[in-house]
């Protein structure tokens, strides 16, 4: 009796391991839709945090922060080059306390990355470092920031998880650029590519 008692209890175990098994499979689609819409949120908070800085910035100087290194202003001295160069000259001007720039990225690490590890002549005070360093999206690829007078200009972006360059254009409808007298900011969103409706932007990007 004892025997067929342990039996038919390993047989139940085997039936519930098969019934989990089934119901884990069945929900994966929905569990990684709510993973990739938590990452979703989680790059709309950076790009919002960000807003915030560059608006203040915009109040103390008049003018948005440029996405592009033959434009920043004389008093900053910067080592151009090709990848990353709107988000990197976006945190090298709010690095400048002297400019108003404010940084306020302390409890939040993880969203600076240096993905195509480049330095800069000097360092940048309110990051504390030489490094040209770019905010991230939650998938780790750096945003692309655009400001309105270089919105013609195509950037470079250093993906970090895939480690491949990918390109990046300003955003457009059928009356020209949005936002055209201030800026944008896109991240590639999970698929890493630009330019789709995977993107997570501001302002939001046109549906195709």
């Amino acid at each position: 009796m004892r025997a067929n008692a342990r039996g038919f209890t390993l047989v139940e175990l085997l039936i519930v391991i098969g019934i989990i098994s089934l119901l884990a499979v069945a929900l994966l689609p929905q569990v990684r839709e709510i993973f990739m819409e938590s990452k979703g949120a989680q790059t709309t908070a950076r790009i919002q945090l960000l807003q915030q800085m560059i608006e203040k910035y915009q109040r103390d100087n008049g003018d948005y922060p440029v996405s592009d290194y033959a434009l920043l202003p004389k008093s900053i001295k910067a080592k151009a080059d090709s990848r990353n160069a709107g988000i990197e000259c976006l945190l090298i001007q709010l690095g400048q306390k002297r400019l108003g720039g404010t940084l306020t990225f302390d409890d939040h690490p993880e969203w600076l990355k240096n993905t195509d590890e480049d330095d800069n002549t000097d360092e940048i005070p309110e990051l504390r470092t030489r490094k040209k360093l770019e905010v991230v999206d939650a998938w780790g690829n750096p945003f692309a920031y655009f400001h309105n007078a270089s919105y013609g200009k195509k950037q470079t972006i250093a993906l970090g998880v895939s480690q491949e360059d990918a390109e990046a254009e300003a955003m457009k409808d059928d009356r020209g650029y949005l936002n055209p007298r201030k800026y944008q900011i896109i991240s590639a969103g999970a698929n890493g590519t630009f330019g789709d409706d995977d993107d997570v932007c501001y302002p939001e990007r046109p549906k195709h």
